[in-house]
């Protein structure tokens, strides 16, 4: 008998877990808490199911018991969004996002400025993110990802400076001396390129070779000028991939 729970006019008896799960699907799946046939409008409680049509509800206690924490919450947050639309107050009761505080604001007023003392959150009436004016809601999107854009393209740019041994992963930078890197595990690898190599053939041995149809690496270049060329292109590489969201960075001004 604990288990069971009842409508509160008829006494129909119900398990804990149907109500519960009757509950949920018609909370969190249609979003309502049924429609009352009698008014044909939404019904401010849930109704009993019982097969003969009741439409009786149901005693708090026995939610409390059935429904759960995160059902009863969304339970009594639809109750007052109803009770709003019905006193003609919906559009002008805004929540604060961070502590769910409900209060009446003017629909010309696009900032919630909390009132409750340990809060104080600036919020957007329409977004419900943090105070953005002048900006609207969707110039707020295309600046967090242009942030997102620049910091992407910046740490791409900072790796592509880093080489990493293939075999070890041990990472290092090169100030001075020819491209091939002798890591301290025995591997070795082009400063250039990248790759990993045997040894001096994999760089061009031709004298005055311009390597433009040798295919080989140089075995001596200027460092500073092979740090710049990879990180232009490490951060050219990361900024194409925000051109998908219609985002330009401009990878010359991080460099």
């Amino acid at each position: 008998i604990d288990e069971m729970v009842a409508c509160r006019n008829e006494g129909h008896l119900f398990c804990a877990d149907c109500l519960g799960s009757f509950a949920k699907n018609q909370i969190f799946g249609s979003g309502n808490l049924g429609i009352d046939p009698r008014t044909k409008q939404p019904s401010m409680e849930l109704m009993c199911f019982h097969g003969d049509g009741c439409h009786s509800p149901f005693a708090m206690e026995h939610l409390q018991k059935a429904l759960g924490e995160t059902t009863m919450e969304k339970y009594n947050a639809l109750q007052c969004k109803i009770s709003l639309g019905k006193a003609g107050l919906g559009d002008c009761v805004v929540a604060c996002p961070k502590c769910d505080y409900k209060v009446e604001l003017p629909e010309s007023q696009m900032v919630l400025n909390c009132p409750v003392e340990d809060c104080g959150f600036a919020s957007c009436r329409k977004c419900g993110k943090a105070s953005h004016i002048p900006l609207r809601c969707d110039e707020v999107e295309k600046e967090k990802a242009k942030d997102e854009g620049r910091l992407a393209v910046e740490e791409a740019i900072s790796r592509a400076k880093i080489r990493k041994c293939p075999k070890c992963n041990q990472q290092f930078i090169k100030s001075d001396g020819c491209n091939k890197i002798t890591c301290s595990c025995g591997a070795k690898i082009c400063y250039v390129c990248r790759a990993p190599i045997n040894g001096y053939e994999h760089f061009c041995q031709k004298p005055h070779c311009d390597h433009k149809s040798c295919g080989k690496c140089r075995l001596y270049t200027n460092d500073a000028e092979d740090d710049k060329r990879a990180m232009r292109e490490a951060g050219i590489t990361t900024a194409d991939e925000f051109k998908e969201r219609d985002v330009e960075i401009d990878v010359n001004q991080l460099l």
